[in-house]
């Protein structure tokens, strides 16, 4: 099978497209053929040797995949041949105690498609049948490998660590990026009014597109002025974040009392300093949000079926230019997901 492999980190890190073995599935594996796999910002970090975990290389990176199941390990049961999966990229191990009570996302022996076992920037890939959720019908390889992470990840966020309500103030850093894009439709669909940041005019619009009932330039300097102007100096009660640094600094002084930040990210800086006072006077809260639970993965597919959550696809490449996909969303010119097509 051919497969996109990183050879050497950089930014842009060196890749090759090789011919490798089929692969074969062994006991409660499975071979499924890769229709679509989604471009992620962990993939960059991947590429750059960024991740504060080591990457032996060479890499077939990708965690968004969505595809077919081509063959069966010996222990499998409940699936066939052909059937359409959606796959869970962080593996779980089932048995630890957070897996037990169903929150796979803080399992203690996780590990991550494409980072530490080979990913979808290929034709196959193996996983274990644990990683295979059922795709509708209704949805198709495209729109399952832009919305099953970053998708689910903005469920996780929304539902889960933080539960959004009717009628909430919910603000969207970067609503054109995978997480902000369905961030702003599902917070749209739960009834909150939605404010959404962006660099550019396009950033802007395209986030509108999706439903934010209003626009903030981040390019701005008093970008988080504005966003206390739009809601009467009162703040928001949600702020989706995932750039980190001082944006997520910024954030605070977006923030309604007894307001939330929930953040999954750290492209801007891992390390802030948070002036505590007025946290803990205005009963503020920061919460950690970290990949998704096998619930918010089926979530979200619902959520697509039901047509409150769309796939906001920038582009798909083939299999061959998967170098250029991640050249243009390091380059922030991605609206929405970046999808390849194998």
């Amino acid at each position: 099978m051919k497969a996109v492999q990183l050879i050497a980190h950089g930014a842009p890190g060196k890749f090759e497209l090789v011919d490798l073995p089929e692969p074969q599935p062994s006991g409660d594996s499975v071979v499924v053929r890769v229709r679509a796999c989604g471009v992620n910002r962990l993939d960059l970090w991947s590429e750059e040797g960024g991740l504060p975990m080591p990457l032996q290389l060479p890499r077939t990176l990708g965690c968004e995949i969505a595809g077919e199941i081509e063959a069966l390990g010996e222990k499998i049961a409940g699936w066939r041949v052909g059937d359409r999966v959606a796959l869970q990229s962080n593996l779980f191990c089932g048995e630890c105690e957070f897996c037990l009570r169903g929150e796979e996302s803080q399992c203690l022996k996780s590990e991550i498609l494409g980072v530490q076992r080979d990913g979808g920037f290929a034709e196959k890939v193996v996983v274990p049948a644990s990683a295979l959720v059922r795709l509708p019908a209704e949805v198709s390889f495209g729109a399952s490998a832009a919305l099953t992470l970053a998708g689910s990840t903005a469920v996780h966020m929304l539902t889960n660590r933080v539960k959004a309500r009717q009628g909430d103030w919910v603000l969207v850093i970067a609503g054109a990026s995978g997480v902000g894009s369905s961030a702003i439709q599902l917070a749209k669909a739960l009834g909150c009014y939605v404010i959404s940041t962006g660099s550019t005019q396009a950033k802007q619009d395209f986030a509108r597109g999706l439903g934010a009932d209003f626009l903030v330039d981040s390019s701005q300097k008093e970008w988080a002025a504005e966003v206390r102007k739009i809601t009467k100096r009162r703040g928001v009660d949600i702020v989706v974040e995932h750039v980190g640094g001082t944006t997520l600094m910024e954030c605070f002084s977006c923030l309604a009392r007894g307001g939330t930040i929930v953040t999954c990210g750290a492209t801007a800086g891992r390390e802030v300093t948070i002036n505590l006072w007025p946290f803990f006077v205005k009963q503020q809260r920061l919460v950690g949000s970290y990949g998704r639970n096998r619930e918010d993965m089926v979530s979200t597919l619902r959520l697509v079926v039901e047509g409150k959550l769309k796939p906001a696809t920038h582009d798909t490449y083939p299999l061959s230019e998967t170098a250029t996909a991640l050249r243009d969303l390091r380059n922030r010119t991605v609206l929405g997901k970046a999808v390849v097509a194998p």
